[in-house]
């Protein structure tokens, strides 16, 4: 091949070069289509290429514009040859480019060309001709026609298609890959494609590349991926080598197809063959067994056959117990150690009277709070993963199955619903051997009850003649003859054989005697033995018997319906004691227990006693009634004896009880309780011991009263005493400050001793207010009332107060009281009070934000102020007795109109000494 620089140079500007032979040549041996016009459009010149394409030898100077049969436009309509891109050059005197159309041959073959007509102009610049250049390009669009197809299904496809190349790095990747890996394409094109493999996988994609690379196909390659989000999924793999034009593999394409619900299925319906096979061996064998060891054997093998479990068990609950404190044991295992057997029997999630029980499954031991406390044994079994599924048995809970696993295990519906099915036929099958157990020993039972039957028959008739019960028999439903032993003819008083039924006919029933129930005298059929004869269990009657001569017996006793083998009623049978001595001493001791009664609940008080053998506590209902209980429901016990002791009382309790115990003498005591409500009551406590005899701890029995109100009294008196010492104190301590200021301060004796007296008074007189309320507290009005009341005009209008009602501890009330003092005194000597159109205003408020009291004292109306050139007592106890007593801040204010005092206090909560 020639290179660009040695191919022959010609100038198209010289026409003649057209006709040159090497420019011909050259032309002629070029591949692609040239063919040239003259001006007008003739065709002067075609290459073999340009005729090969066209399918036809083109007439020179004849064919114009176009060397092609027939033209169209790409979309398929016709395409004149003078409106052609070759004429539209020529007209146009320019090149055009760009513009498609389609050639037909006259074979009616077609191909799409891309035209290149360019004009050619001499030296002089007229237009000499054109030459066109057509390029080929059906090949091309069919291509581009083809990969945008491919490129549409592999964008639709549901199943993952993705290429790679030869070092397994992401090319391309489809919706379908987006959807199945949960990577979006952007995140793993570029990446390799090993991001897609679970740990133990790493070794399949050079393998798979080494295949590639050697021309070989994968087909339906079944292995597992790892999506993004970490779940891994069952994939089946389509890998073909991808080769470019010349043939060469430079990659490969996949195509996954996500097959987890098909594993699943197929494993699903192996699982459910399976599960069906057991089932069917474990009916078959169940039929077949002879004792109850063939049944638990083939109940394992149905367990774990069908549920695929690595050990199983079955628990039976003791065939004797029937309430919640019945234990399961194990009666048949599969790979369970004797250690863990002996750790975990007799635990179960039910009790045995559990109704309708349910399945309970663990599927992680190491996270089920259900087995904590057995947690380290199970664990150290191994077992990872627990099943417990109930039997019943005629409604009835008789025992479970267990199933373990070596590892976690998510139990399916099938799973639980196989599991039920095995305990359905299970629990059947054990009620089966139990029942024909029992009939057997039954039947065995009734063989040596009917040898029995005969003697015991004789022995009824001898011990009915020595009880010393009355016994009454009927031996038809109507009763009209009543028979009795030798004890009921005695007690009646009527012959031995003779007639004892009040149903009888007149003449043939008794008449020296009626009966008598709650006062009520009883008609025959209402009679104990009548009522049991239509079927009625007459239990724990009473009844009197009134005699015609005026004396009466009490009895006590039973009465039930005599039956025969069907089960009809065919009589009854009623035996009684005689427990007139009892009555007669239940009324003497109900009376004295009434007026014992009556004087504890006039005292206050409740008797109890307290059995130290058996630990029961009789409480009287005075004593529930103290304790605020509802009468009758005290528990009985040493330890609700103690529930309402008061935590700080209860060791003097147990101390002065086991003392009484120890030395057998009086228990005395007296502590706190506490009542529902939450209030504290004092109990005083009285008790003698009373032994039993020397193998018995004997008993301890009192009385205990309420002592509150005289334990409150006592209180109360010892806080007046404390008080009154305190306030003492207090007082004389107040007294020596005020005698020491008043003298101290004021140079003239008379003055001070004026002062000094006042001063007193209004102590004296805020001690009354607080010794009238028992040093309980005094409103802060009464306190300024009381020490402005000197001043008061005749209508009292020059002194006003406002706020809202407060109460003063004492401490407080002292201390504001020698303030108003001060400040009235102050007011009557140089301020407001001096003069009659003065006046005084106070005015206070709480803060309850700040928890602060504010008191205002103003002055107006009087001569004018001017401020002290010194400092008085007044003045000093106002600014500092506030501030150290109270915790307070006092401001005063020399206005010229008047004097302003403005205390601050805290807030004064409850009284306090």
């Amino acid at each position: 091949m020639c290179s660009a620089e040695t191919l022959p140079k010609f100038d198209l500007g010289d026409l003649s070069v057209l006709g040159s032979p090497d420019f011909r040549a050259a032309l002629d041996a070029l591949a692609v289509a040239v063919y040239i016009t003259d001006a007008d459009g003739f065709i002067t010149y075609c290459n073999p290429a340009a005729a090969s394409l066209a399918g036809r030898q083109p007439v020179l100077g004849q064919d114009r514009w176009c060397i092609s049969w027939k033209l169209r436009h790409p979309d398929g309509t016709p395409l004149p040859h003078d409106e052609c891109p070759m004429a539209m050059a020529l007209k146009g005197r320019q090149p055009i480019r760009g513009q498609e159309l389609v050639a037909v041959r006259p074979d009616g073959s077609t191909a799409l060309l891309l035209p290149h007509p360019t004009p050619i102009f001499d030296k002089s610049g007229e237009l000499a001709g054109a030459v066109n250049l057509l390029v080929d390009i059906t090949e091309r669009k069919s291509a581009e026609k083809d990969s945008r197809y491919l490129a549409a299904i592999v964008e639709s496809s549901d199943d993952a298609i993705v290429a790679k190349d030869l070092n397994g790095i992401i090319t391309s990747w489809n919706k379908g890959a987006e959807r199945l890996f949960g990577y979006l394409a952007d995140e793993v094109v570029g990446k390799s494609i090993t991001i897609l493999m679970p740990p133990g996988y790493e070794n399949e994609e050079p393998n798979i590349l080494r295949r590639i690379r050697s021309g070989e196909r994968i087909d339906h390659y079944q292995t597992i991926r790892r999506r993004k989000d970490g779940r891994l999924i069952d994939i089946s793999l389509t890998v073909s080598p991808v080769r470019d034009a010349y043939g060469r593999i430079i990659g490969a394409s996949k195509i996954a197809r996500d097959i987890t619900e098909q594993r699943r299925s197929a494993a699903a319906l192996a699982a459910r063959l399976r599960e069906q096979s057991a089932l069917y061996r474990l009916t078959e064998r169940l039929h077949r067994a002879q004792d109850i060891s063939e049944v638990y054997e083939a109940a394992l093998d149905a367990i774990q056959g069908a549920l695929c479990c690595h050990r199983a068990s079955i628990l039976i609950f003791d065939s004797s117990a029937t309430d919640s404190s019945a234990k399961m044991h194990f009666v048949a295992w599969r790979g369970l150690s004797p250690e863990y057997r002996t750790a975990v029997d007799g635990h179960s999630p039910w009790t045995g009277d559990e109704r309708d029980p349910q399945p309970i499954f663990l599927e992680d031991v190491a996270q089920a709070e259900a087995v904590a406390t057995l947690r380290p044994v199970i664990e150290a079994e191994g077992i990872y993963a627990l099943g417990f599924i109930p039997l019943v048995a005629d409604g009835r809970l008789i025992g479970k199955f267990m199933t373990y696993y070596d590892q976690p295990h998510a139990f399916t519906d099938n799973e639980v619903d196989v599991a039920l099915t095995i305990a359905r036929q299970l629990g059947f099958s054990i009620q089966r051997m139990r029942a024909d157990e029992a009939r057997r020993l039954a039947e065995e039972q009734l063989r040596r009850n009917e040898a029995s039957e005969r003697a015991r028959a004789a022995e009824l008739m001898a011990i009915m003649e020595a009880v010393p019960a009355s016994i009454w028999i009927a031996r038809a439903p109507d009763c009209r003859v009543i028979s009795g032993n030798r004890a009921a003819y005695e007690l009646l008083r009527q012959a031995p054989d003779s007639n004892l039924s009040l149903s009888a006919p007149t003449g043939e029933r008794p008449d020296n005697f009626r009966v008598f129930s709650l006062g009520k005298m009883l008609s025959p059929e209402e009679l104990p033995v009548q009522r049991a004869a239509r079927g009625e269990l007459v239990s724990n009657f009473e009844e009197e018997i009134r005699f015609e001569d005026g004396t009466s017996r009490y009895l006590f006793g039973n009465a039930t319906p005599l039956r025969d083998t069907a089960g009809e009623v065919v009589g009854a049978v009623a035996a009684s004691v005689d427990i007139t001595a009892r009555k007669q001493a239940e009324e003497a001791l109900q009376e004295s227990e009434r007026r014992l009664q009556i004087a504890l609940g006039a005292g206050r008080m409740g008797a109890w006693e307290w059995n130290i053998a058996t630990g029961k506590v009789i409480w009287s209902p005075g004593l529930e009634a103290l304790h605020q209980l509802e009468p009758g429901t005290f528990g009985g016990t040493f330890e609700d004896f103690k529930r309402d002791i008061h935590p700080d009382d209860l060791l003097l309790v147990e101390l002065e009880i086991a003392r009484a115990m120890e030395t057998r003498e009086d228990y005395h005591v007296v502590y706190r309780i506490r009542l529902p409500d939450g209030r504290i009551r004092w109990m005083e406590a009285f008790a003698q011991f009373s032994p039993q005899g020397a193998a018995k701890p004997g008993k301890l029995a009192g009385v205990c009263m309420d002592i509150t109100e005289r334990k409150e009294a006592e209180a109360q008196r010892n806080l007046l005493v404390a008080e009154l010492s305190h306030r003492v104190k207090n007082t004389l301590a107040i007294v020596s400050s005020i005698a020491r200021q008043s003298f101290s301060v004021s140079p003239e004796m008379h003055e001070a001793h004026r002062s000094f007296d006042a001063r007193i008074r209004a102590l004296a007189q805020t001690h009354t207010r607080l010794a009238e309320a028992s040093w309980s507290g005094v409103s802060l009005e009464t306190v300024l009332l009381d020490e402005l009341a000197p001043y008061h005009d005749d209508g009292r209008n020059n002194v006003t107060l406002s706020g809202p009602p407060m109460m003063l501890p004492p401490k407080y009330a002292l201390t504001l009281g020698m303030a108003a003092h001060e400040l009235a005194t102050n007011a009557a000597k140089h301020g407001a009070l001096s003069v009659k159109t003065g006046g005084v205003g106070i005015e206070w408020s709480a803060d309850r934000e700040t928890d602060r009291l504010h008191i205002r004292w103003s002055e107006s109306g009087g001569p004018a102020v001017l401020a002290p050139k010194r400092n008085g007592f007044g003045r000093l106890l106002l600014e500092r007795v506030l501030a150290s007593d109270l915790g307070g801040e006092v401001k005063l204010q020399f206005a010229p109109q008047g004097l302003v005092c403005m205390i601050d206090i805290p807030y004064p909560r409850e009284p306090s000494p």
